[in-house]
């Protein structure tokens, strides 16, 4: 591969850092010894892996997708051979809990190694991290019996997992829910019909565990009657063997991007019923899955900044070599040199590392908030500040994914729009962020109604408080490149509060107010946020490391403050004064 994929470490050692001390994960024991000793050959190790092993298997399965054949899923040539050492090298079980066998590392740590494999291989990285979530979900919900059975074979990798949510009439809305379950001894049978379950089956591990939503016979009505199951796809027989259950991909949706990853179409219980057991209590199957659910959109944010960061990479590479145009003494030179180039690569650049710093920020708070025991005041304030984030990193991390995918087209010209060009592979794989796991729609509206208008703002000022403080501690010299930083940073969380205190105010009296707005509100808090995120990472460079290098952030960080954060102002605009064009416009006439 002429220009496989290079995670970009020393910035990601800078996002590290810094997303430990913000998130104060100092308070837990052993966490700092872990960045210190284990993060670098981790970080090194993983980066060659991806490199040279995701990283040329990216476009193989883009032009040659998984396929569904009789006896099972089929993944693209070399898949299976990647899969046998990723889970050999130890990265199937890097972040699994150690009591299941995993090796327990922080999510932190774990963070930049997932965007590691976004970068390489997206649709690869999506089987690895749906486990990550299923075993999450298991040690919060599940008996003891069931992770003694199934999650030292998840934690190992020899065994991955699938979500089975959506169904033909159910998308987000599963309150139609239709697959039901019944009662059979200590288990249940289930039958139903599945749709868009990606992995859902596959050729790379021995067995499959399949998370399914489903209704039990005197369930009430709507997602107060669904429960959570775990369906094996090969279940352990009385002489020790995986046999067949019954649930089978019927067929594999032919997608715009991620070809290679299957997105299967699964039917449960032809054959006298799927065999299952139930995760956590009855009818209260969506609080177990959202489990599982919130650590995937962290994924896919993570995954988004590793696709964002492949495009900038791609476009810069072919910046640097294409000719267009010549000089003064008449010379042709790269498009880099291009003004407007160079604003495009410097928009990729740092909306990339402002989506960096925010995704590693809220897996350290994460951690504080699963790890800090003594303190139960810090780890209750640390799980509120994940609720804040997880809908942001989930949609704006992955919204700037397509953004910057977008303008590594744009940098390529008309190469960009042909299938020859890894970027246009990029562009269309990074478009499943914005509807994965819940559509960003859903994530804003669970920012603006749940997150912040429910608690009266509480969460979002505690937040917007530590955003003021690291804007004052910038530079006031308006010579200075970060003082205007300093400025818009300190004046837009002026204005973010002020509208948010309106906004909890309205709610009450205005029903079409959250709809009209949140998509805005959650764009404000998301580039205010990424703004912080740069002023972080300037402060500390600056302190930190050498000249050269500090100058690379700093002049990030200061295109930003012009370029990215004024958009600011449009956002504001949408929020104060939107919601009439929007709940008074006829649908008629749309």
């Amino acid at each position: 591969m002429a220009n496989p994929y290079h995670a970009p470490l020393s910035l990601m050692r800078l996002a590290l850092q810094q997303a430990a001390q913000s998130a104060g994960v100092s308070v837990l024991k052993g966490y700092q010894e872990i960045l210190s000793d284990l993060a670098e050959p981790i970080l090194e190790n993983a980066a060659r892996f991806a490199s040279d092993v995701l990283s040329p298997l990216n476009k193989v399965g883009d032009r040659t997708p998984s396929r569904c054949e009789p006896q099972g899923v089929v993944t693209p040539p070399g898949f299976v051979e990647a899969y046998r050492r990723f889970r050999e090298d130890g990265w199937a079980s890097l972040a699994a809990p150690a009591e299941y066998g995993g090796q327990g590392l922080p999510t932190l740590l774990s963070a930049a190694v997932t965007e590691m494999w976004g970068g390489a291989n997206l649709s690869f990285a999506m089987c690895p991290e749906l486990t990550v979530g299923a075993l999450e979900a298991m040690r919060v919900h599940a008996s003891a019996k069931l992770i003694g059975e199934y999650a030292p074979h998840l934690a190992s990798g020899y065994w991955a997992s699938a979500m089975c949510l959506t169904e033909p009439q159910a998308g987000s809305d599963l309150s139609t829910l239709r697959t039901r379950a019944e009662p059979d001894g200590e288990a249940w049978r289930l039958r139903g019909r599945k749709i868009y379950i990606s992995w859902g089956d596959h050729d790379l591990t021995g067995n499959i565990v399949h998370f399914v939503l489903a209704r039990t016979p005197d369930a009430p009505p709507g997602l107060k009657g669904i429960s959570l199951f775990l369906v094996p796809k090969n279940l352990r027989a009385a002489n020790g063997r995986l046999e067949k259950n019954d649930i089978d991909a019927v067929s594999l949706e032919h997608k715009m991007g991620i070809r290679a990853s299957p997105t299967c179409v699964m039917v449960l219980g032809e054959h006298g019923g799927a065999r299952g057991w139930l995760i956590g209590r009855l009818n209260d199957g969506l609080g177990c899955m959202f489990t599982m659910i919130n650590h995937m959109r962290l994924g896919v944010g993570l995954h988004s900044v590793g696709l964002a960061e492949r495009s900038l990479q791609l476009a810069r590479h072919y910046a640097r070599e294409r000719l267009q145009g010549r000089d003064t003494a008449g010379a042709q030179r790269p498009i880099i040199e291009h003004t407007d180039v160079r604003r495009m690569l410097l928009l990729m650049k740092s909306l990339t590392q402002a989506a960096r710093g925010l995704a590693y920020t809220a897996a350290a708070t994460l951690d504080v908030a699963h790890l800090a025991n003594d303190d139960d005041a810090r780890r209750t304030a640390a799980a509120r500040r994940v609720d804040l984030l997880t809908p942001v990193v989930k949609a704006w991390c992955s919204d700037v994914g397509v953004e910057v995918a977008s303008l590594g087209v744009q940098v390529h010209g008309g190469m960009g729009y042909i299938d020859d060009a890894e970027i246009s592979q990029v562009y269309r794989d990074a478009r499943i962020g914005p509807i994965f796991e819940g559509t960003n729609y859903i994530q804003a509206q669970d920012l603006l109604g749940r997150k912040v208008i429910r608690d009266q703002g509480a969460a979002l000022n505690e937040l917007l408080a530590e955003i003021e403080a690291a804007a004052h501690e910038l530079p006031a010299d308006t010579a200075h490149p970060l003082a205007q930083l300093r400025t818009v940073l300190a004046q837009s969380c002026t204005r973010l509060r002020a509208a948010t205190h309106t906004l909890i105010e309205r709610s009450a009296r205005e029903p079409d107010l959250i709809g009209a707005t949140a998509h805005h509100f959650l764009h404000w808090l998301g580039i205010l946020a990424g703004g912080w995120q740069l002023a972080l990472s300037a402060r500390r460079a600056v302190a930190q490391i050498d000249a050269t290098a500090a100058r690379a952030v700093v002049d990030i960080a200061a295109f930003y403050a012009t370029h990215v954060l004024p958009r600011t102002y449009t956002h504001e605009a949408a929020v104060r004064d939107g919601v009439r064009a929007v709940a008074e416009a006829s649908i008629a006439d749309l």
